[in-house]
């Protein structure tokens, strides 16, 4: 399924705006063809969901993307958001709280962005890192204190169109994946320089007994301890997910979670609640489906240092053909209230919100995006 999901939540974004409780944004990459642009939605601690401004970004989208590619990220300690062009191979950078662009738009002649660009900053809001699916490489990018983008040292090889990248909570890891030829790569980061070393080589799913059926890792999501990481798996053989082990060599092994009775298919999306990154408590599943027949919507299940139990599903509204990402807008436990981006089949894309009390969703509300006739399908949410 080569499509991108993406879109990231923004924090403090406006100081003006102040929200109880569980409120937040939620910034969406639109991937247009013809001028790409960006949502920025405000999420209030029940769910409600509102267009708070949309931003171009003076370059061009795919219209769909690849494979839940994270397009959208934010640092300089909230100073600074990023989205990226496909289209253009590009990215864009906008200042906060004003969401003014930075003039020009980074590029390089050795990157290229094709199906996908995925983002992702350091914890210390240094360095923007980039997958570029068009060139098959990560790109360490310096973040400048007026948020400009500068490339440091040499783009590094990948053996696939990678575009998923996650940096873990202490910045010390980025795990990236491989979903055509079935990999995924841990790097250890240099937090003064931004350097990339490799943990160990590829780890290959093929070597996993639940990978029979085959295993397309896509996006990507881990805990605090920095060892447990969970792929999501772009198959519609049925819902799968694949939890990789971490060591200071590389991964060491892992194990493959199967949703049979939730009714959904293609599981492209985990994404762990507060509770669950520093213990245990709920991982929300994205099931990006495929049209009618491989229903999309979100898999709850409970999680415990790598180990998911399946407890329900909710399926994506009436007349989803794709779904996205699922994000956490509350700051604890469950990270109620929750979001999940959605698209018809002429792609007008919308934002559906839940409320959750244990493991069960109850829908809040739902916005249509400023923008339709290109696939946005992924979301990050922070709280203030």
């Amino acid at each position: 399924m080569r499509r991108i999901i993406l879109a990231l939540a923004v924090v403090s974004l406006v100081a003006t705006l102040s929200f109880a409780g569980n409120g937040g944004h939620l910034l969406i990459n639109n991937d247009n063809f013809n001028g790409n642009s960006a949502d920025i939605d405000t999420v209030s601690s029940s769910g409600s969901l509102a267009l708070m401004a949309t931003v171009q970004t003076n370059g061009f989208g795919s219209g769909g993307g690849y494979f839940a590619a994270p397009r959208n990220a934010v640092g300089q300690n909230l100073k600074c958001f990023f989205v990226s062009d496909n289209g253009s191979s590009d990215i864009a950078a906008f200042k906060i709280p004003s969401l003014a662009r930075v003039s020009t738009n980074f590029s390089n002649p050795a990157l290229a962005g094709s199906l996908g660009i995925g983002l992702a900053t350091s914890p210390n809001g240094k360095f923007l890192y980039s997958a570029w699916s068009g060139s098959d490489n990560i790109a360490v990018l310096a973040i400048a204190s007026d948020c400009s983008l500068t490339l440091v040292g040499s783009p590094v090889s990948q053996p696939d169109e990678v575009a998923d990248i996650t940096i873990s909570h202490d910045g010390k890891v980025l795990v990236t994946s491989y979903p055509n030829i079935g990999g995924a790569q841990a790097y250890k980061l240099n937090p003064s320089t931004g350097a990339m070393t490799p943990l160990g080589g590829e780890f290959v799913m093929s070597s996993l007994s639940g990978c029979s059926v085959g295993c397309f890792p896509t996006a990507i999501d881990g805990d605090n301890s920095d060892k447990n990481w969970i792929f999501g798996n772009a198959t519609l053989a049925g819902p799968y997910s694949v939890q990789l082990t971490l060591s200071p060599t590389g991964f060491t092994g892992g194990t493959v979670t199967n949703y049979p009775s939730s009714g959904l298919q293609n599981v492209e999306t985990p994404w762990l609640s507060p509770a669950a990154r520093t213990g245990s408590g709920n991982i929300y599943l994205g099931a990006s489906g495929f049209g009618s027949f491989y229903p999309a919507g979100i898999i709850v299940g409970t999680y415990s240092a790598g180990t998911i139990t399946y407890n329900s599903a909710t399926g994506a509204p009436s007349g989803t053909y794709y779904a996205g990402n699922v994000q956490t807008i509350g700051a604890t436990g469950t990270g109620s209230p929750i979001t999940q981006i959605s698209s018809n089949s002429s792609a007008v894309n919308t934002v559906t919100s839940y409320t959750v009390s244990g493991t069960t969703l109850t829908t809040a509300h739902s916005l249509t995006t400023s923008s339709s006739g290109s696939y946005a399908f992924s979301t990050n949410g922070v709280s203030h």
